[in-house]
């Protein structure tokens, strides 16, 4: 029997704890009216999770989960941004402060973009300021690749995840030979290589923040299967319910070369 601290009502709420979004007990029980007018936070020292849904209906619940970071004046910091449509999910989106040439500051796309049709991931592309750059994936309802779209633009900021807090639970490694330190930093001595989909578990995380181009994130501290103890880049770790990118791309570069596709 589950324990009410486990309780989800939502389909929006099931989607972000499979994501490993981290959720507060209010948000997981909340029973949300078809026209609800508030916003949940559950905030830690350095980032905050937001739910809020429609003013009209509840049809359109986000949830957004920030950095609690001032970069300037003018700035609110980076946030990762989860959008539904009745229930399933529509769109995830990185968004970072960028500075257009007509004003200071505004958030805008950078990074990854997911966009989704019937809850099923549709797209997967690269987008800065809101418009798209390098490449743009385009999946069927199955998962598999149909057509890879070549942007003119290239990215400013290079094409990759924002990673605001990594919860402590089970995940896969989600790249190929990712590194484990023995400390929270790109600096420490390696202590050991994993494959590609290895299970691992994050005891915790260390809201230790660092820019490894592409991504921007916090380090989790992991516990291998010896036992042993280290730290892995957030970036690299996939929760159960997160889009396998690498695989994505993996089936990209296969449609590719099976299409004559030319790399500038």
């Amino acid at each position: 029997m589950k324990s009410e601290e486990n309780t989800i009502y939502l389909p929006e709420m099931r989607y972000l704890a499979e994501s490993h979004v981290p959720l507060s007990r209010e948000m997981k029980q909340k029973i949300y009216p078809d026209t609800w007018n508030e916003n949940l936070y559950f905030e830690s020292s350095l980032y905050k999770v937001k739910i809020n849904t429609s003013v009209v209906e509840r049809s359109k619940l986000s949830a957004t989960i920030a950095f609690k970071e001032s970069l300037n004046i003018y700035e609110e910091g980076r946030e990762k941004k989860f959008y539904f449509n009745n229930g399933l999910i529509d769109r995830i989106v990185n968004t970072e402060p960028v500075m257009p040439p007509d004003r200071p500051s505004y958030p805008g796309d950078y990074g990854l973009r997911f966009d989704f049709k019937n809850g099923k991931i549709e797209t997967v592309g690269c987008y800065f300021r809101q418009k798209p750059c390098q490449e743009i994936i385009h999946l069927d309802s199955s998962g598999e690749v149909v057509k890879v779209v070549k942007e003119k633009a290239q990215c400013e900021k290079g094409c990759g995840h924002l990673v605001p807090y990594r919860i402590p639970g089970s995940y896969f490694v989600a790249d190929h030979k990712v590194r484990v330190r023995k400390e929270p930093s790109i600096k420490s001595e390696i202590s050991t290589e994993l494959k590609k989909d290895t299970p691992i578990e994050v005891i915790a995380d260390t809201e230790i923040y660092e820019e490894i181009f592409p991504h921007y994130g916090t380090w989790a501290k992991v516990r291998l299967d010896d036992g042993s103890v280290g730290f892995v880049y957030g970036a690299f770790l996939r929760a159960p319910g997160e889009i396998d990118v690498v695989a994505i791309r993996e089936k990209a570069n296969e449609w590719k070369k099976m299409n004559g596709w030319r790399e500038k």
